[in-house]
């Protein structure tokens, strides 16, 4: 067992590769970002940089993408239909290396748990 950071970091996630494992820190700020780093604890970086929580990441089976939920675009009306407001829930998707970030959801409801599906061959 080998301890790689040091920080408030949860979610782990290995890449399918096995070369990078994901994960979310919060920063100083409150905020939860999205950050990488190699098995061997070199190489850390931050994906994502917003005001917001960015978390529940999942990768592309290809280990070339990762989908997860941030809360970047604010509070929706979600509050008017369940009684429970959160500034949570779309869905983005963003390269391993995190350029080219994407919305891909755009809705009142909170998406909490994005997943990939590979296609049957």
């Amino acid at each position: 067992m080998t301890k790689l950071t040091e920080s408030w970091d949860n979610f782990p996630l290995w890449s399918p590769r096995g070369d990078v494992i994901a994960f979310v820190r919060r920063n100083k700020a409150g905020d939860f970002q999205i950050f990488t780093i190699h098995p061997d604890g070199s190489g850390l970086a931050q994906l994502s940089h917003t005001h917001g929580n960015d978390a529940h990441m999942a990768w592309s089976p290809d280990g070339e993408h990762l989908l997860f939920t941030s809360s970047r675009m604010g509070f929706k009306d979600e509050a008017l239909y369940t009684g429970s407001p959160q500034p949570y829930g779309e869905i983005f998707v963003l390269r391993a290396n995190g350029s080219d970030v994407e919305q891909l959801t755009d809705n009142q409801w909170e998406e909490g748990g994005p997943a990939w599906l590979e296609p049957k061959k």
